[in-house]
Order: C-alpha cells, then structure tokens, then sequence
C-alpha cells in the first residue's frame, strides 16, 4: 500500500546533498513529489534516517521550483538510495 500523499514523478536531476555527518556528495534524483525525493546513492556512505540534509539542484536547465524547500529529512533507506521529506518552511 503506498502511503504517499502526493503523486511521484520519475526525474533524473543532478542535485548536491549536503549533510552533517558526512562529506558533500554530487547525486542523481530518482523521483521527486511535493512532499519529497529519492536519491540514488548506490554504495556511497549515506546520511541516517532523520538527519536533516539541504538539497540543491545542480541541473541548469532544470525546474528548481519543482523543490519545495532545499531542507528535507531522510526517511526511508533502501540499498538504491535514500528517501527525503521536505521540511516545509514558514515564509510568514
């Protein structure tokens, strides 16, 4: 049952994940929704579930406003990549 709340979208951009625990890393999306993304990680040394990361698209000809937010939480891992949340922020 997938528990998604908002429909993916297969997309392969070239995005920079930054995260504390580890060294900057130059990444593909998988798919990408509202709510989140996937990144494929293969073996890379990957950040653990619920560290926050900043996503940035690196991709010139892409939409960046497909991203929500830069800030996302990693929520799910598989041995692909990771899955991120966006963390929606309060502009107000």
């Amino acid at each position: 049952m997938d528990k998604r709340k908002s429909p993916r979208r297969e997309v392969s951009l070239k995005v920079r994940l930054d995260y504390q625990s580890g060294s900057p890393l130059i990444v593909q999306t998988r798919d990408i929704s509202e709510g989140g993304l996937f990144l494929i990680l293969g073996d890379i040394s990957r950040p653990p579930i619920g560290e926050v990361v900043t996503v940035e698209v690196l991709d010139a000809e892409a939409d960046i406003n497909a991203f929500p937010s830069s800030e996302a939480v990693v929520v799910r891992e598989e041995s692909m990549g990771i899955g991120l949340a966006f963390i929606e922020m309060d502009l107000d």
